[in-house]
Order: structure tokens, then sequence, then C-alpha cells
């Protein structure tokens, strides 16, 4: 009985002892440490965020999650910090001292994102503001978007807060309690029937979404919004677009999406990540095109000069008069005037007289003006020698026997002589050409060619280059550059800079000053970084755009280039140079596959209703470098013959812009100190500006083939000074082009800057 007893009192003591830890583990005095993972957007555009409100909410946050890893990846071009911090007991004092000391500059990369984690949670601090690429989530994880910027992009940021199966919090339109009960594990469905005073428009829950594998577009054609294009997934019966051109429906990863529209060429499209599509529709006529009936003939096809280049006669839609080397010669012309005399058709042209004195019968454009009116068009052919309008007057063209024509050029270096009438005229030269053009290609213009005839190969007399130019220089001084000079360290000079730019933050030049500064230093991410600053004060503004562009490339950041080309492409889908600079860049990057299907595309005329003959010659020549040089990596498969034959260029040289408006000259001058002008002017080029802005173009390319020994050189005349935008002239030397001992030199030049002609540079050969 004593034993019993001392058995029970001994087990109730036993029992009392263990009540208070089968208390405290039921109740869970130390709540489970929790994996979190902060992804801190530091782009420029973050730095007019309310950082107390976030501070705010995060305070709260880990007040009811006391303990808890917490991984900040702070990210803009790149990742600048990835660290963990442990928080105990709701201490985030750690985490918070370095929240507050980031620095905000760049332009926003969201590709971090989209990798998978292993956290419980997921935060986003960022305005979603797109400038280069969309911001999408990794939907695996669950993510919670939060915002504080007045500025931001709330669409983008409530969408992907919903596809990211987590939230979009707006810090300006709800409370600190109000956004962390929306955390809370039942926040979703408290808040169906809460009162509390929550913008639907702001903060949406997910299980508003009727469903999350919806996908949505618009479809297009090159006339603009297609109403009635039907949308279907697998083939299976779809929904047709609205007057918008716009589509929503059922997908999943893994699917494929048809696009169709009555006569035009139907469109699959593989369904990956991306929840929104673009989709441009071509005409059907384009299939057509590829086929060719074939039957015996012997004969050549030929090719004319029409001012635009060289054209199957066939396919111009008029006549046009061209006289050969041979017939030019036959006989025994002493000058040019001569050597014409009866074979351009009915003229009042004859011996003796200049060729600029050149009437058509019946060529001259109509004018009710009298003849003795200045304004009255000149009733004499225009003369253009290898693209050079020779000015005559309208009353009389050059009588003075010491300046004829004949003396001005030797007819055995002229290679060709076309005659242009009525619409071939006007098509190309507008009412300048109203009265007729003579078209004079020479065998040996200044930008390529040697005459076998001539040790003096210039293009004509009276070029002669006199001029003693300064070189121009890429030294910037500016008083922020001097203010910089002052500092040792680059360190030291960022500091100074994130001060200085409160200044200067709606001026392009600026950063992009700074950059090519910083880089002095060897830093080339910090130098990007703040050049893409320009980006984020002026998104989607396509000029300051390939600005930013063409200074990457110059910088070697190829990537960056990348980047920017593709969201220029989405903008411009109908210009010519989206789709080579897009394929350019992907041959520097490595992607030859896909640069070379671009190419094909464009020969075949696989973009519908683009325009390339603006600068079919330009990507022609790169088509072909690009499958000289990469021939074992690429499938050539449908690439035609005369793209593998070699390349014979000394050098060939490229312009691009990007404002097609810029008003600047080049000029070329040979080792004989002869010049060849090019110019890029409204006064002296007014169609080639046409041109420019009808087709999406903004590139020229010049050769030299079989050239002169010696040093060439290039000079260039800006009269964009006074524009308020930056005007960016970048320009590319290759020396010996598509050979093993190719060069490549890429410079870049503001044009606002110069404000006298200067010397560019320099190409020996």
């Amino acid at each position: 009985m004593y034993k019993t007893m001392k058995n029970t009192i001994t087990f109730l003591i036993g029992f009392l002892l263990l009540v208070p830890s089968i208390k405290a583990s039921t109740i869970n005095l130390t709540p489970p440490v929790k994996k979190i993972t902060i992804y801190w957007d530091t782009s420029l555009s973050m730095k007019n965020k309310d950082i107390d409100r976030e501070l705010a909410f995060l305070t709260s946050y880990f007040n009811k999650t006391p303990n808890a890893v917490v991984d900040l990846i702070a990210f803009s071009n790149s990742i600048d910090l990835q660290q963990r911090f442990d928080i105990v007991n709701s201490n985030w004092n750690d985490l918070k001292e370095e929240l507050l000391n980031t620095n905000y500059d760049g332009v926003a990369f969201y590709d971090v994102l989209l990798e998978e984690t292993t956290s419980d949670i997921n935060f986003l601090f960022t305005d979603g503001i797109e400038v280069i690429d969309k911001l999408i989530l990794n939907k695996t994880n669950p993510t919670y978007v939060i915002n504080s910027s007045k500025e931001a992009n709330l669409v983008v940021l409530e969408q992907q807060g919903l596809f990211s199966s987590g939230n979009f919090i707006d810090l300006n339109e709800v409370s600190i309690q109000e956004a962390t009960f929306l955390l809370s594990s039942n926040g979703h469905k408290k808040r169906s029937t809460s009162k509390k005073r929550i913008s639907k428009k702001k903060v949406v829950s997910s299980e508003n979404i009727p469903n999350d594998n919806f996908i949505s577009g618009s479809v297009y054609s090159s006339d603009g919004a297609l109403l009635g294009a039907t949308i279907s997934i697998n083939g299976e019966k779809g929904v047709v677009t609205d007057t918008n051109g716009e589509f929503r429906i059922k997908a999943n990863e893994g699917d494929i999406l048809i696009a169709s529209y009555l006569g035009m060429k139907t469109q699959e499209i593989l369904i990956s990540q991306d929840r929104r599509f673009e989709i441009l529709l071509i005409n059907d006529e384009t299939e057509l095109e590829e086929v060719v009936v074939k039957g015996k003939s012997n004969s050549i096809e030929e090719e004319v000069e029409t001012g635009y280049g060289r054209v199957n006669k066939k396919k111009l839609g008029y006549a046009v008069k061209t006289i050969n080397e041979k017939q030019l010669m036959s006989g025994e012309a002493t000058n040019i005037s001569d050597a014409l005399r009866g074979k351009m058709g009915a003229t009042s042209h004859s011996s003796g007289m200049d060729l600029s004195l050149t009437v058509f019968r019946n060529g001259a454009a109509g004018s009710l003006l009298s003849p003795n009116d200045p304004t009255a068009p000149s009733p004499y052919a225009l003369i253009v020698i290898d693209g050079i309008q020779i000015r005559r007057s309208k009353g009389g063209g050059m009588t003075n026997k010491t300046n004829k024509l004949a003396d001005f050029i030797d007819p055995k270096n002229v290679a060709s002589v076309t005659v242009l009438k009525g619409l071939a005229a006007t098509n190309r030269y507008g009412s300048e050409g109203g009265s007729g053009v003579i078209l004079i290609v020479t065998k040996s213009s200044l930008i390529g060619g040697k005459s076998k005839n001539s040790k003096n190969t210039a293009l004509v007399k009276n070029n002669d280059f006199t001029d003693n130019l300064t070189l121009l220089t890429t030294t910037i001084n500016k008083k922020y550059i001097e203010e910089l000079k002052e500092f040792k360290t680059l360190n030291e000079v960022y500091a100074h800079y994130l001060n200085q730019r409160v200044n200067y933050l709606n001026d392009p030049l600026y950063f992009v000053d700074i950059s090519d500064y910083v880089l002095q230093f060897g830093n080339k991410e910090l130098a990007s970084k703040i050049l893409s600053n320009c980006l984020e004060i002026n998104v989607g503004n396509v000029e300051i755009l390939k600005l930013v562009a063409y200074k990457a490339e110059q910088q070697q950041d190829f990537f960056l280039a990348k980047r920017i080309y593709e969201k220029i492409a989405a903008l411009k889908p109908r210009d010519a140079q989206s789709y080579r600079d897009l394929a350019l860049v992907y041959q520097e990057t490595g992607y030859y596959q896909k640069a070379l299907s671009i190419y094909k595309k464009i020969q075949n005329n696989g973009y519908g209703r683009v325009n390339f003959s603006g600068i079919q010659k330009v990507v022609t020549n790169e088509m072909r470098w690009l499958v000289l040089k990469h021939q074992k990596e690429l499938d050539l498969n449908g690439v035609a013959e005369h793209y593998l034959k070699d390349l014979d260029y000394d050098a060939r040289i490229i312009f691009e812009y990007n404002d097609t408006t810029a008003d600047f000259k080049l000029q070329f001058v040979n080792p004989q100190k002869k010049f060849f002008s090019w110019s890029h002017t409204k006064a002296e080029n007014e169609m080639r500006l046409y041109e420019e802005k009808e087709q999406g173009f903004n590139t020229e390319e010049f050769l030299l083939i079989d050239a002169e020994k010696g040093e060439w050189q290039i000079n260039i005349e800006s009269k964009v000074q006074q524009s308020k935008k930056p005007v960016i002239l970048k320009y590319t030397v290759y020396k010996n082009y598509g050979k093993s001992n190719e060069t490549k030199e890429t410079k870049t030049i503001i044009l606002n800057s110069i404000k006298e002609k200067q010397l560019l540079g320099k190409i020996v050969i």
C-alpha cells in the first residue's frame, strides 16, 4: 500500500514537472524561422520612392515575424549586392542600415527575378517601370510586389503580383496595418468581407483572377490593328480580336498559339513564360514571290543605274536609257559632250556645247511660270556625277568655254551614262530632276575603284583639298568633368557624381560624358550603369535608345546594346533599321543563327511591307560577312551561293545616326588630296532624308575597293548645334573587311558639339 502510494506521488510530481514543457511546446513560444528573399530595385527611378513607408512596412512585418533568415538581392543593371541577414526577436537593424545606404543608379534588368528560390515568401520592391525588358516573375515563387513610388507602372505591378501567387501592395493607397494584413495566411479570405478602405484598383487578390492561365496580346498588320483576326490554341476553337486588335485566351506553357486573318500569312507561336504577345501578320502574297517559273532563255537580265543604285531594268516600271562604256567610246570624241552626241535620244545638245545645256524634247517639267520668272525651273537637264549634283544656272549653264563640262571630266574615266526623264527623274530628284537627269558613273569614284587609263584617279577637277583642319577631339571640357578631375580614386569620383547629378538629371549627355570618364578607371560595369540612366529619364524615346546603344557598342558592352536593339525592334516593327541592327548585334554577341535568320527574311521579303531598299547594300555585305566567318557554326540551308564568295574590300566605313533629320556633311579626301562629299542635309539631299523617314533607316555605307595606297582622310561638318536633343553619329571603320587580318574601330561623336568643319579620322591603305 505504502509502495503504491509512493509510486503514485512520484508519477504526479513527474507529471507536474513535465507540464511547463508541454505547454511551451503547444503554444509555440519560439516561432519557426522563416526564409525570406527581398529583391530591392536600385535603379535611378527608385530614388524618388517613399523609403520611410517601405521601412515602416518591413518593421511591421518583422514584428509579426520576429525570427527569419533574409536574403537581400539588390539589383539594377546587375546584382549590386547579395547578402544574408539573420533577424532575431524582430531585430532587423543591420538589414535596415544596408537598405538606407543604397545608391540608386542605372536601369532595372529583371532577369534575376526569374530564378527559382526556396524561400517561404518573396518581396519585390520596385516601381515596375519597364525601360528595356519586361517585368516577369517566376510563378513558382510566391512574391508580394511592394510599391511606394507615385510614378510606378501600376498595371504591370498588379498583373505580376497576381500571376506570382502573391499580391500587389501599393503603399500609396493602403495603411501599413492594411498592408501587413494582406500578408497573413488568411488575409485573402478576410479581405473578401472586410470593410477596410483598400482600393480595389490598386490592391487585387489573386482570387479575383478568373484563371491565371490566360494570355493576351494584340494583332496588327503594316496598316495597323486587325479587327476580327482569329486566335486559337492548338488549332481548337478560339477567339477573335476586337477593334484594337486585342485578344485574351486561355493557354498553357508549351501550347501553340495560331493567329490567322484572311489574306494574311498565318503565324504560329510557341507559348513559353510570356503572357503578352504582339503579333505582326504579313500579306500572304509574299509567298507568291518565291515561286519562279523557269523557261528556256539565253538572255541576261540587264541592270541599270537609277540614282538609287543598280536595279533590274524589267522591274523599274518606266523606261531608262543607258549608254555603256563601249558605246560611249565609239568614235574619236575628246570630251564628254562629243562622246554623248546623238546617243541620248531627242535633245538640243550638239557638238561643242556644254553638256549642262542639254534640253530633252518633251522632257522638261511643265510650268505655268514665265521663262523669265526667277522661280521657274531650269529647262536644262540636271547633271549628277557619282551622286554629286552639278549646279547649273537656269538661264545658260556653263557657257564660258574654259568652264565647259567637257573640261570638267575625262570621258575615258566614265563607266556609264544613264538618262532619266519624266517619272524616272522626278521620283529620285524631285523638282530638281523635272527637266531630266543625266547620271554619270565613273570608273573610279573616290570611294572605291582605280582607273586603268590615268594615274590621276580623282573623280573630277576643281575638287582639290587645301583645308588645314584640326582633329576632332573627344576631350570633354565641361564644368562637371572638371569637378570630377579633383578626385583621385573611383570611389571618390562616384560619390561626388551621386551628389552632382541632381543638377543634370534631365540631360542625357551628362550621363554619356560621365560614363566615358568613369570608363577611364577601367570599371566597365559602372560605366554601363551610369550610361543607362539616359534610358531611365527618357523611357521609350527611340533616339535616346539609339544614343545609348551606339555608346554601349563603342564601350564594347554588346549585351546592353542587344537589350536596347530588341527594345527598339518592339517599338519600331516597321522600320527597316530595326531588323538590320538586331541581326548585327546578334552577330556581335554570338547568336549567329538568329542573325542569319533575320538576314534571310530580309532578303526574302519576310517582313511584309517593310522596305529594305535603302539599306539593302549594307545588309547584303553584313550577311556575306557572317556566312564567310561562321560557316561551320551555321545551318546554311536556303543561303544562295553568291553569299559564299569572298569579300575583297580594302576598307568599309559605316555611318549611323540616331536622328534622320540630323544636318551634317561628310568629306572624303584621297591620297592625292582630291575630295568627294556626301551630304545629309535637307538643303542638298532632301529626297534622301524623306526616304529615311519613310523606310525607317539611318545608315550609310562607303567602300574602298582596290583603293589608292596612302592616307585617306574623313572630314565632317555639322549644323545641329542648336538642336535641343542630343544627336550622335557612330562611325565604324573596318580595314580588310571579311579577310583574316580584318580590324575594326568604332567611334561616336556628338554632332551638337561640332561648331566647324573638322578632321574626323584617317585611314591608311
